[in-house]
């Protein structure tokens, strides 16, 4: 009996060339030279060049006239941010998250990824608003001083992870040994829930909203109250709800669960 032969899957080379590159330039920090970039895809300089080209003129990628590095701009982000998934999270997200600040009665925020830094995407404020909230569309680094940042890198796939520990390290001056150690703790504990590690800014409760492979796509984070002292029925009360409140929105997005 003749063995049945495997469908031969019609290719986009020109296509797949332009998707090389572009993951390429997303997974490193820093710019890449055309010699960079062609060793990581596996083509030589003059096979990259044209899509290169291309992809600048469409305003997928800039190119510094300094270092002649080119690193990827925003549009790929603006792009993601118009894409159902985006706008799926958000509409999970808003009723849960207005649910929580009515019962914590405290603002709460979803932040996602945004390069080497984080972005606020949507906020909640409470009837009676007493705290500390974020204005939508506001960027901020990524460092221990941020909560959101801290669940952002630690819920990440492991080379992503540990890219984004260098981040931190390099922001806070500090070794990327400690910095990955703090990102470990988190991820223990299934979110940011102390806030006595010497680094935190603003007192804040966050939990990642994940997908199936555990990777968070965003962050719910509840500021609290600055006082010296949170009395432990009102901490666990606030973790609590939070930590329910992630997991509805995951849940709803059809993904996995972390905690």
């Amino acid at each position: 009996m003749k063995k049945a032969k495997k469908a031969v899957q019609p290719g986009a080379p020109a296509l797949e060339k332009g998707l090389d590159l572009l993951e390429a330039l997303a997974a490193e920090s820093h710019g890449l030279s055309q010699k960079q970039l062609a060793e990581r895809v596996g083509r030589s300089v003059s096979e990259i060049f044209r899509m290169l080209v291309a992809l600048e003129r469409r305003g997928y990628v800039t190119r510094d006239p300094a270092t002649a590095e080119y690193t990827l701009t925003l549009k790929l982000f603006r792009i993601a941010s118009q894409f159902p998934p985006t706008e799926r999270l958000l509409q999970a997200a808003l009723p849960v998250m207005e649910q929580l600040a009515g019962r914590v009665q405290l603002s709460c925020h979803l932040t996602v990824l945004h390069g080497e830094q984080f972005m606020v995407i949507a906020r909640i404020e409470p009837e009676w608003l007493m705290g500390w909230s974020v204005k939508v569309g506001a960027v901020f680094p990524l460092t221990q001083q941020y909560a959101s940042a801290k669940v952002l890198a630690a819920f990440q796939l492991e080379s992503r992870r540990q890219e984004l520990a260098d981040v931190i390290a390099d922001y806070d001056r500090i070794s990327g040994k400690k910095a990955l150690a703090a990102l470990d703790r988190i991820s223990s504990e299934g979110g940011n829930f102390s806030n006595d590690d010497g680094y935190t800014r603003i007192l804040a409760y966050s939990c990642p909203i994940t997908e199936a492979s555990g990777r968070a796509v965003a962050a719910l984070t509840v500021p609290l109250v600055r006082q010296d002292r949170i009395p432990a029925t009102e901490a666990a009360s606030i973790a609590s709800e939070l930590r329910n409140a992630a997991k509805i929105v995951s849940e709803k997005i059809g993904a996995g669960v972390i905690g």
